[in-house]
């Protein structure tokens, strides 16, 4: 099984960076812990599914 996206260290990122993009397309979840996002939960430690729903950008700045 491939590390999870959530224990790669910043030289595995640099030098895998084509992976990634593959990878993070079109996110449907997020790590529960480091909040990185996968398209597939096989790529993340503690995966949760994403909901798109509208987000009131006001309460996030």
């Amino acid at each position: 099984m491939t590390k999870s996206l959530c224990k790669w260290k910043k030289k595995d990122i640099e030098k895998n960076i084509h992976i990634i993009t593959q990878i993070v397309v079109q996110p449907r979840f997020a790590c529960k812990d480091c909040a990185r996002a996968a398209h597939s939960k096989g790529f993340l430690c503690k995966p949760t599914k994403l909901s798109f729903t509208q987000v009131d950008k006001e309460n996030y700045d």
